[in-house]
């Protein structure tokens, strides 16, 4: 938004932050267009018969990385210990399924999930002692390895499919304006191309947005940023698979329909992307 990219796309954008969950809610009201929550939210509503549709990732990866005690040597040590969780339907909530299913943990017999209201809380709980152990991303990982803590696992270099952050809107508004849904998707695009090649405006909008002063945090955070970005963010449906394998709620909705990958296939075949990048 800082550099009024959609603008130069002739779309107007209106900022609106709340819950992923609220926003699900929005959209299904009509009361907004677009959001960027978790991919998982979405197509939790989807299967219980809310047309949202994915048209977009931002994240198709599950970008944390497993911090605990220092004498928690290896991950079978977390049998038994407490790791910090966020409520159902968060993203939080939905990484930390696909890292127990990962590493073969019982969530409900081998581990205790503790539920903390707010993300921010999670990091805390884990530097207090609260918890044994806790999923960080940037800057807080900066934090955990000043203070000697043992980093387990690194799942987003595993590149696990999932569709962490999603663009989603609705059928609804796929069929009633989809000029202004594509050129809200090259706004994005164009976002994500001077985030993986300007790195200095890159890192001084995140400077300011997530109010970091120490340069380490700062390009932590960026690294993660540039390993996460794709220049085509297509969610693959080995990202819905991901969440599916995790879902017990009955749906008889075919769980790849949340998926609509055909506005970002159009901008790419037009070579939107390839011009993008061939720009200096």
């Amino acid at each position: 938004m800082e550099q009024k990219l959609f603008d130069i796309y002739g779309v107007n954008v209106e900022l609106t932050q709340s819950a992923g969950i609220t926003m699900i809610r929005a959209l299904d009201s009509g009361s907004l267009d677009v959001a960027i929550v978790g991919g998982g939210q979405a197509l939790s509503a989807y299967l219980k018969g809310i047309d949202v549709r994915i048209i977009s990732g931002l994240v198709n990866t599950v970008p944390f990385q497993l911090w605990a005690k220092p004498e928690i040597a290896q991950l079978k040590d977390l049998k038994g210990k407490l790791i910090a969780n966020t409520p159902p339907g968060t993203s939080l909530n939905l990484a930390n399924q696909i890292l127990l299913m990962r590493v073969g943990l019982d969530p409900l017999m081998e581990v205790k999930l503790v539920a903390f209201g707010r993300l921010g809380l999670v990091s805390q709980a884990l530097f207090t002692g609260v918890v044994d152990a806790a999923l960080l991303s940037p800057p807080d990982t900066v934090e955990a390895r000043k203070s000697g803590l043992r980093m387990l696992m690194d799942l987003a270099t595993q590149r696990i499919p999932c569709p962490f952050t999603s663009v989603v809107t609705t059928k609804a508004v796929l069929e009633k304006s989809p000029a202004s849904l594509e050129r809200f998707l090259r706004g994005i695009l164009h976002g994500i191309k001077l985030a993986l090649t300007n790195p200095d405006m890159a890192k001084k909008t995140l400077s300011r947005n997530m109010r970091l002063t120490d340069a380490e945090a700062v390009e932590e955070v960026y690294q993660r940023v540039v390993a996460a970005y794709e220049r085509l963010p297509m969610v693959p449906k080995e990202a819905i698979e991901t969440v599916v394998k995790l879902s017990t709620a009955p749906s008889n909705r075919n769980p790849f329909g949340v998926l609509d990958m055909s506005m970002l296939e159009r901008i790419d075949k037009e070579g939107f992307v390839r011009s993008l990048y061939a720009a200096k």
